[in-house]
């Protein structure tokens, strides 16, 4: 059975290896770059050229990047000049890892240099992968991705799967055994934006503080630079707090340091109305490894590693008391400490299948038999969806 061992990974041209502190994409596959290479697989990142920190070797091509213009047509263009560039300048190899728009689309005019492909469907589609039928292995981050990557693709089922995100759990793992305290602190992290719902979170923290003392810290970027919805609506949450003040905690872009702000919490809460933005959620699943029990909404994406009221509790942002549903989540919590105890256990549990080296071998698995059916023709029925079996 022939291997993979060379993989060429085409970042997109706003992102850079190593990554930016917010480069999500980046950061997933340096990472599992960096597997590949501890397991003697050649890798060669072919990514913009950071700033400072540039890696000057033989796993490293930098391309012409460029920083977002503010105007999709433009980004749009800039992404197509980049997808050349870094196809025509990536070396010979067995498998390549796309994350642009173009490439998957150019990519038969450079069938000398790779075997099999695979394109990282990290967005909700826009009915642009008809136009991908090139690409060997559409890797969706999510069920709630690949399931809207079928209502508008249906014949792209033969070339998707799911292998979702993951989490270092190396950094994201209980430094401590979590113990329900007399005054619980709920914790919010991530881009504070009308889409997130916070302002769901503050006025169930209202209501619950009728009967318990309980406070919410919230750590992340409120003005819009950031990705925030502004000062006004920091100051609106500000106002909704009747008679408590929010703990505001600035962005922290180390993991290392953000996991130990987090531990100090007690309660994590994640109320993302954010039904065709939210694609998986790391926050609530990073917050789980370090043993906090966890809340989400009911986006379809979140029931990929939570099962209601087993390894978290998940209420209804749709219904008409959705602040309400948030308040018994927060209550069921507090009011027994068995409950807080074993959504902890639970959720730890379930974060721990979703490491890097699991996922990492997952992809290698998928272009390894794709690989392979290229060479036999044998079909290993790889490439079906599975909801997860982790929870």
């Amino acid at each position: 059975m022939e291997q993979v061992r060379k993989i060429n990974i085409i970042t997109s041209p706003f992102g850079c290896i190593p990554p930016y502190a917010i480069g999500a994409v980046e950061k997933r596959w340096k990472s599992c770059g960096d597997y590949y290479l501890s397991k003697d697989i050649d890798v060669c990142f072919l990514s913009k050229c950071p700033k400072d920190n540039v890696l000057d070797d033989k796993n490293h091509i930098y391309i012409k990047g460029y920083g977002r213009t503010g105007s999709w047509t433009k980004d749009f263009m800039l992404d197509f000049v980049y997808s050349i560039k870094a196809l025509w300048e990536m070396p010979k190899c067995d498998a390549v890892v796309l994350n642009t728009i173009w490439s998957p689309i150019l990519l038969p005019l450079f069938k000398w240099k790779y075997k099999v492909s695979l394109y990282n469907v990290a967005r909700f589609p826009k009915k642009q992968f008809a136009f991908y039928k090139a690409v060997d292995v559409l890797s969706c981050v999510s069920s709630s991705v690949y399931n809207s990557l079928m209502e508008q693709t249906p014949s792209a089922k033969k070339q998707a799967c799911v292998i979702s995100n993951f989490i270092n759990t190396d950094i994201y793992h209980p430094y401590k055994e979590h113990k329900l305290p007399s005054k619980p602190v709920l914790l919010y992290t991530g881009r504070v934006h009308r889409e997130k719902g916070v302002e769901l979170l503050v006025e169930a923290i209202n209501k619950v503080r009728e009967k318990f003392d309980v406070s919410l810290k919230i750590i992340g970027a409120w003005d819009t630079p950031r990705g925030g919805s502004g000062q006004d609506y920091k100051d609106e949450l500000d106002a909704l707090a009747d008679g408590w003040q929010i703990d505001w905690v600035e962005p922290i872009y180390d993991p290392k340091l953000l996991a130990i702000e987090m531990d100090k919490c007690d309660i994590y809460c994640y109320p993302s109305l954010a039904d065709k933005g939210e694609t998986f959620g790391v926050a609530p699943l990073e917050a789980m490894g370090l043993g906090l029990p966890t809340i989400v909404s009911s986006l379809e994406c979140f029931k990929d590693f939570i099962t209601d009221k087993v390894s978290g509790l998940i209420f209804d942002h749709h219904a008409n008391d959705a602040v309400g549903r948030l308040v018994n989540c927060i209550t069921y919590i507090i009011e027994k400490e068995s409950h807080y105890l074993d959504l902890s256990k639970n959720g730890i549990k379930s974060s721990t299948s979703f490491n890097v080296s699991q996922k990492a071998e997952e992809y290698l698995q998928v272009l390894n038999n794709m690989l392979n059916f290229h060479q036999t023709g044998f079909d290993t029925n790889i490439m079906h969806v599975k909801r997860m079996e982790y929870k």
